[in-house]
């Protein structure tokens, strides 16, 4: 499970009032997704305290994810009415036996400095670079594909189609953007209408990012017909 990783101080936008909040106070919701490598664990930690200066009412949110299952995957956090003196974030809450394999610990830290060196790596691309690294990894998948013109690709960047057992297109549309900025759903919606459009039987977008909520909940409506790769679907299918 997941915790805020300890105390922290809310400035009040209005009056400039700082309150400090107790982390084991807050209350928090979980919401579990379905993801290529199992369930994805959202927490919501919330809190919300009036300013002692000026009586107005501030809220908050600090999110923890955890993907796969018992490992942390990110943290993000906002406030209303108010600003973070410094970020809260929440973290692992791991409870070790006091005896547990070295071994397994070593080769827990082998594959996490590999995963890392090949996050920076994606990160340092060019965006065509890319959509060269996406499309070779469809190749791998057994499909045909066609990388479009740079500049007018009609929302979908690479093509890849298999002739056996049955035809079968789909179109793959690549946002190489940085961590914090998130794909939101009206990329996703237009990638949709681009397939309506040409007929595609799956659309995929692939970023070196990550969703919005309503971005996944807009795919996950679609069951089969729209898939969504993040950094994380990515990495997972480099260290295959």
């Amino acid at each position: 499970m997941m915790k805020v990783s300890g105390d922290f101080y809310v400035k009040c936008k209005n009056c400039g009032y700082v309150t400090l909040v107790e982390a084991d106070n807050l209350d928090y919701d979980t919401s579990v997704y379905e993801r290529s490598m199992g369930e994805e664990i959202e927490y919501d930690f919330r809190g919300e305290i009036c300013c002692e200066g000026c009586h107005s009412w501030i809220d908050f949110n600090i999110r923890g994810y955890e993907y796969p299952a018992g490992a942390f995957n990110f943290s993000d956090c906002d406030c209303n009415g108010g600003d973070f003196v410094d970020e809260p974030v929440a973290e692992m809450d791991y409870q070790f036996d006091e005896y547990y394999c070295d071994e397994a610990y070593d080769e827990y830290e082998k594959a996490e400095v590999l995963l890392e060196y090949h996050r920076e790596k994606i990160k340092k691309m060019s965006p065509r670079e890319f959509e060269f690294f996406v499309a070779d990894i469809f190749e791998k998948l057994g499909f045909s594909v066609k990388i479009t013109q740079a500049t007018r690709d009609g929302g979908r960047d690479i093509v890849a189609t298999k002739s056996s057992p049955i035809p079968y297109t789909l179109i793959v549309e690549c946002k190489h953007w940085g961590e914090k900025h998130k794909v939101d759903v009206s990329v996703v919606r237009s990638v949709y209408g681009v397939q309506m459009a040409t007929q595609a039987n799956q659309s995929v977008v692939v970023t070196s990012s990550k969703f919005t909520r309503d971005a996944r909940k807009f795919a996950e409506e679609q069951k089969t017909l729209m898939t969504l790769w993040d950094i994380d679907d990515l990495l997972e299918l480099i260290m295959r």
